[in-house]
């Protein structure tokens, strides 16, 4: 018994000061880590570990959640490490910006915007304080059901064409458009859209490039855009297809930072107005 409580106190001084170190160890260490961890001080204590100081995620999760997402974006969901390292590659946003900037006369009236569904953010800004950063990172990604740019009203036009659809009950719209068809559903299950609206102030082929990263990065497999995005300036001529994904992974942290500091508010049928314009 004294044996057992020795390599216990062992393995919890190694995980507790040596951290960072677990995190560098290539994935087959740390998996074999785990088990020893498991074999030797029993799975009840382990389990209050991984609760307690995100062990799972600092050695790399064990059985990655299924997702459609690009393989860059799901790279920041394998460890802390590589979450942390997102904005490693803000200096793809600073080139993007820096371009646009001096090479894009055209008005900045234009912004971008996200469609999330409630039921998976389930008011998640007041949950996050409990929750991983990883599974913060991660309800936040899958909520996300549409990636726009526009200006003025330019969202609640999705919400009014909705509109006019769940009055009609036209199942031929609703099987064309999925992104339509799950507002719908969403209203008749009394529940509403999530609208965050960023980047305001920026030109037209800035919103479209970032549009089009942020797209690449979720995939349109996960969303309901049903077509890739276009690039412009730097992004277009001098960025890799892994650069333009890793842009949109960093613009959808920022947005994630963004969205966490506001409540849920949920847009109804209520809210949409038909005189809303483009």
């Amino acid at each position: 018994m004294l044996e057992i409580q020795l390599y216990s106190l062992f393995f919890i001084y190694l995980y507790t000061h040596l951290n960072a170190y677990l995190a560098l160890l290539p994935r087959t260490m740390s998996k074999l880590l785990v088990v020893v961890l498991t074999t030797v001080i029993g799975r009840p204590l382990l389990y209050q570990l991984s609760q307690s100081r995100g062990i799972k995620y600092s050695l790399g999760v064990i059985h990655m959640p299924s997702t459609n997402f690009s393989a860059e974006l799901q790279h920041t969901l394998q460890s802390e490490r590589n979450f942390a390292s997102i904005e490693k590659h803000s200096n793809l946003v600073k080139q993007h910006s820096k371009w646009h900037w001096h090479h894009d006369q055209s008005k900045r009236l234009f912004f971008n915007y996200l469609l999330l569904d409630p039921r998976i953010t389930n008011g998640l800004k007041n949950r996050a304080k409990s929750m991983h950063q990883l599974d913060v990172w991660l309800t936040f990604l899958r909520a996300i059901f549409y990636v726009g740019k526009g200006k003025s009203t330019r969202p609640y036009v999705h919400l009014r064409q909705a509109h006019k659809v769940l009055r009609s009950a036209n199942p031929l719209v609703l099987a064309k458009d999925p992104k339509l068809a799950l507002i719908v559903h969403l209203w008749k299950h009394q529940r509403g859209v999530l609208l965050l609206r960023a980047f305001k102030g920026i030109s037209s082929n800035d919103a479209h490039t970032r549009e089009a990263a942020m797209i690449d990065a979720l995939g349109l497999n996960h969303l309901t855009n049903r077509r890739v995005g276009v690039y412009f300036g730097v992004a277009r001529s001098k960025f890799t297809t892994e650069q333009r994904r890793l842009l949109g992974v960093v613009l959808l942290y920022r947005l994630l930072l963004i969205y966490l500091k506001y409540d849920e508010r949920e847009l109804q049928p209520a809210n949409i107005s038909d005189n809303l314009t483009t």
